[in-house]
C-alpha cells in the first residue's frame, strides 16, 4: 500500500509542477518529487539506485536553483492556500482511485520475480530491463516536466539580470 501512496504523490507532484510560478516553490516541488521518486525506485528496484539517483537530483537541483534564483524576478507567494488545498485533495483522490482500481496482487508482483531478474538486479541490469521500462519513462517524463517548469518560471524580460539597453 505504501507503493500506491508514494506513486500517487509522484503523479500529483508531476501535475502540480506546471502551476508553480516562483523559483522557491518550484524548487521545493522538484525536491519533493525527486525524493518520492527515489523512494519509489528504492522500494521497487534497489535502495542503492535510489540513493545514487537522489544525490544526482539534489546536485542538479542545487545548480538549477542557483541559476534560477539569479535570473528570476523576486515575486511574493500568492494563492498558496488554494494551491495547497487543491494539492492535498488531488493526492487523496488519486490515492483512493489507485487503491480501488489496482488489485493488490499486481502491486506485489515484483516480489515474485524470476531468478534471472534477481541475478540482473545484483548486477544493475534491472534498470534497463523490459520489465522496468515504465519506471524509465516516468523518470524521463519527470525530467521533461522539470525542464518545462523551469523555462516557464524564468522570464528573462523581468529578471534581475535583464539588459536595460534593449533595442527597439
Amino acid at each position: 500500500m505504501s507503493v500506491v501512496v508514494i506513486s500517487s504523490m509522484c503523479f500529483s507532484l508531476v501535475f502540480l509542477m506546471p502551476m508553480m510560478s516562483q523559483p522557491l516553490s518550484l524548487g521545493l516541488c522538484i525536491m519533493a518529487l525527486s525524493s518520492f521518486s527515489c523512494i519509489l525506485l528504492g522500494v521497487l528496484v534497489s535502495s542503492w539506485y535510489g540513493y545514487i539517483l537522489f544525490l544526482i537530483y539534489v546536485g542538479g537541483l542545487l545548480v538549477m536553483f542557483a541559476y534560477v534564483s539569479a535570473l528570476a524576478p523576486n515575486n511574493f507567494f500568492s494563492g498558496a492556500k488554494v494551491l495547497f488545498t487543491s494539492f492535498i485533495t488531488f493526492i487523496l483522490i488519486s490515492g483512493i482511485l489507485v487503491a480501488i482500481t489496482v488489485p493488490a496482487s499486481s502491486l506485489l508482483a515484483w516480489q515474485h520475480a524470476t531468478p534471472a531478474i534477481k541475478v540482473l538486479s545484483s548486477f544493475g541490469g534491472v534498470i534497463v530491463s523490459p520489465s522496468s521500462i515504465s519506471l524509465m519513462i516516468l523518470m524521463g517524463t519527470v525530467l521533461l516536466i522539470n525542464l518545462l517548469a523551469v523555462v516557464k518560471v524564468c522570464y528573462y524580460q523581468q529578471g534581475p539580470l535583464r539588459s536595460h539597453h534593449e533595442l527597439k
